[in-house]
C-alpha cells in the first residue's frame, strides 16, 4: 500500500512538536549537503557529474526501504507518470540551479545569493495557491529587508571579485526555481492519488533519465575521464577521480535524507515557512563553511546575512501575529462549532 500522509494534514494540523522536530532534521540534512556538496565541486567542477550520482543513489535508497516497507509501487499507469512530471521538472530545474550556483559561490555567501527566495515565493503564492494567501505591510516591510540584504551582499562581492557575475546571476535563478519548486512541491502534496515516498521515488527515476542525456551535453565526461589518467612523475598530484566519487556517495546519501525532509517540511508547513527556515540556516551553514572549508567572512558578507535573516524574522513574525488576530477567543466558540470541521480547516495557518 502507498503511504499517504497529505491527507490527515488537511484536517488535523501537525503539532509543533512535529512541525519542530521536521524542521530540525531538515536543516541538518539541507546544512550537510550542502558542504559536502561544495567540498566535491572544490576539486572537480563537475555539477551535473555530481547530481547524477547523487539522484542515482537516492534512488537505490528509495528503492530498497520503499519496497520493504510498502512504501512504493514499482508498476505505476502511464497517466500516472504523466501526471507527475511536472513536478520532476520543478525539482530538477531547482537542484541544477542550486547545484550550478553552490558551483560558482562559496558556500559561506551561498544563502545570501539566494536571498530572493523570499519575494519570489510571495509572488508566485500570490500566482498559484488557491486560496490567495495575504500578506500584512509588516510582512512586507520583512520582504524589502531580505531584498535590501540580498542587493548589498551581492554587491559588495561582486565589487571585491569575490563573487562572479555569473555567480549573482545564478543566485537570482537559483531563488525563483527553488520557489517554483516550493510552490509546485505544496500543490502536489495536496491533491492526486500518488503517496509522497510514491511521488519522491517517481520523481527521482525520472529525473535519472533525464541524467542520461544531460551529462555528454554537459561536457562534464571528458573532465572526469581526465582525472583518471596517471598523473606525471613529479608533477603535484591534482583532485581524485576516487575522492570525487566518495563524496557523491555521501552526498546522495545525505540528499536522499534531504529530499524526505523537503517533502515532510513543506507537507507540514506552508511555502514561506520553508523559505524562512531555509534563510534562518544559513548562519549554521555559513559558519562551518568558514571552519571546514576555510572560506573567509568579510563584513559585508556577515551584514547582509543579518539583514537576510531580521527581514525573514520580520516577515513571519508579522504573518503568525495575522493569524492570530484572526481566531477568536476559544471561550466564545459555540458548541455546535465542534461539528463543523470545515470552519477550523479554513481559519488554520497555511
Amino acid at each position: 500500500m502507498v503511504a499517504t500522509t497529505s491527507q490527515p494534514s488537511d484536517s488535523h494540523p501537525p503539532s509543533r512538536t512535529r512541525v519542530a522536530l521536521t524542521v530540525l532534521f531538515h536543516s541538518s540534512c539541507a546544512i550537510w549537503s550542502t558542504i559536502l556538496s561544495k567540498s566535491a565541486l572544490n576539486g572537480v567542477e563537475a555539477p551535473v557529474t555530481l547530481l547524477a550520482l547523487q539522484t542515482t543513489v537516492q534512488l537505490v535508497l528509495l528503492t530498497g526501504i520503499g519496497l520493504f516497507t510498502g512504501w512504493i509501487q514499482l508498476s505505476r499507469p502511464p497517466s500516472a507518470w504523466i501526471a507527475i512530471l511536472p513536478l520532476t521538472i520543478a525539482r530538477l530545474v531547482g537542484i541544477l540551479a542550486k547545484t550550478y550556483c553552490l558551483a560558482s559561490v562559496n558556500a559561506s555567501v551561498y544563502q545570501i545569493a539566494r536571498g530572493l527566495l523570499l519575494p519570489f515565493t510571495l509572488l508566485l503564492s500570490l500566482m498559484v495557491l488557491r486560496p490567495r494567501p495575504y500578506y500584512p505591510p509588516l510582512s512586507l516591510a520583512g520582504c524589502a529587508v531580505v531584498m535590501s540584504g540580498f542587493g548589498a551582499g551581492m554587491t559588495a562581492d561582486y565589487s571585491q571579485m569575490l563573487t562572479s557575475g555569473k555567480g549573482v546571476l545564478l543566485g537570482i535563478g537559483s531563488s525563483f526555481t527553488t520557489a517554483v519548486e516550493s510552490v509546485v512541491v505544496k500543490k502536489f502534496l495536496g491533491k492526486g492519488d500518488e503517496g509522497m515516498w510514491q511521488m519522491v521515488w517517481m520523481s527521482n527515476a525520472m529525473a535519472v533519465l533525464f541524467y542520461i542525456p544531460l551529462l555528454p551535453l554537459s561536457g562534464e565526461l571528458t573532465a572526469i575521464s581526465g582525472l583518471m589518467e596517471p598523473t606525471p612523475e613529479g608533477a603535484e598530484p591534482g583532485p581524485s577521480v576516487h575522492k570525487f566519487l566518495g563524496m557523491a556517495m555521501l552526498t546522495g546519501l545525505s540528499g536522499f535524507l534531504l529530499t524526505i525532509a523537503t517533502f515532510m517540511q513543506i507537507a507540514v508547513t506552508s511555502p514561506t515557512t520553508h523559505m524562512i527556515v531555509t534563510a534562518a540556516r544559513g548562519v549554521a551553514q555559513s559558519s562551518l563553511a568558514i571552519v571546514l572549508l576555510g572560506e573567509a567572512l568579510t563584513v559585508d558578507r556577515a551584514g547582509s546575512m543579518l539583514l537576510i535573516l531580521s527581514g525573514s524574522g520580520l516577515y513571519g513574525w508579522a504573518k503568525d501575529r495575522h493569524m492570530q488576530s484572526k481566531k477568536p477567543p476559544a471561550d466564545y466558540l459555540p458548541v455546535s462549532s465542534r461539528d463543523e470541521p470545515t470552519n477550523e480547516v479554513e481559519m488554520k495557518p497555511r
